[in-house]
């Protein structure tokens, strides 16, 4: 008897468990909303989706790369034809030749692959079969180059299209840091080669000025310099409208004045590095601080004093 009570319990403690509904419901978590919000990719994000470098197995001879660095000669076999130490290379472009096996005393076969200009046949060992250089993504295949082709399928998809840039931080045309403006329309003049960290170099004219932009890859581990980053199909200013066009104005020259929004500053300014705040009896005081000593003082979600 005390057996089938002692079933009975533990059948009708299972039950409850499975029938209230609320147990085994999992809780829906931030990390939850994030991934969502991750999968829904914008426009801009999938723009270059299906554009990427040739993978190896699909160079051919003759294929085309740009020189981004003089550190490539740190990387070729030393020849009697000339002096490794002495190679300037950057800014020139080399031609694929091909690649052939060196065998180890392990008999593994490390692929070395040729490359040359109008001069000489540059040789370099990947130290990886040809199994580990196919896996690789083609960019870092060989260092210091960027692949003239994929420059020129970016080039083709870019050059001519009216986009609204997202960045202030312009280059003139020897590449040197520049003032300028975000959130406004900009006519893309052209794509060429651009460092070692960034392939691409952007340039466009923006109401009879000519600038340009370092841009990553969509497959590059660098993710702050991407095409959706610097660049968007839509005006950003149709999404503000409560904002007077006075302080847009503002805004697309990085400005702030007294009686500014917070979201006003943050699109001015971008993201403050560190926020205090202070309650006090008139309210809530706020101190956004920036790097170069810039700074600004809120009151109640308005801006009273600033030093930019």
């Amino acid at each position: 008897m005390k057996i089938s009570i002692l079933c009975g319990l533990l059948m009708a403690f299972v039950l409850s468990g499975c029938f209230t509904g609320i147990e085994n419901t999992g809780r829906i978590t931030e990390k939850d909303v994030s991934r969502v919000r991750a999968d829904k990719k914008s426009p801009e994000e999938i723009f270059f989706d299906t554009v990427h470098p040739a993978d190896f197995q699909h160079w051919r001879p003759g294929k085309l790369f740009y020189v981004n660095d003089d550190n490539i000669r740190l990387i070729f076999n030393p020849s009697s034809l000339y002096d490794v130490g002495s190679l300037q290379l950057k800014g020139d472009t080399l031609k694929y030749g091909g690649y052939k096996f060196i065998r180890n005393i392990d008999n593994s076969e490390d692929v070395v692959i040729s490359l040359s200009d109008s001069v000489n046949t540059y040789y370099y060992n990947t130290g990886k079969t040809i199994d580990e250089v196919e896996a690789q993504k083609s960019e870092y295949i060989v260092p210091f180059l960027t692949d003239l082709d994929y420059v020129a399928r970016i080039r083709d998809m870019l050059v001519g299209k009216t986009l609204y840039i997202k960045t202030s931080l312009w280059l003139d045309s020897e590449r040197n840091n520049i003032d300028g403006l975000h959130y406004v329309p900009v006519v893309i003049t052209n794509v060429s080669p651009g460092d070692v960290v960034y392939p691409f170099f952007v340039e466009f004219e923006c109401d009879g000025r000519k600038a340009a932009v370092y841009m990553s890859s969509q497959i590059s581990s660098i993710k702050n310099m991407t095409f959706d980053k610097l660049f968007s199909f839509t005006d950003l200013r149709k999404n503000y409208s409560q904002i007077t066009d006075a302080n847009w104005e503002r805004i697309t020259r990085g400005d702030v004045a007294v009686s500014m929004t917070k979201d006003e500053c943050q699109l001015s300014l971008g993201s403050p590095r560190s926020i205090e705040r202070v309650p006090t009896h008139g309210g809530l005081y706020e101190r956004w601080s920036y790097d170069n000593g810039v700074y600004l003082i809120f009151e109640n979600g308005l801006l009273t004093r600033y030093r930019k």
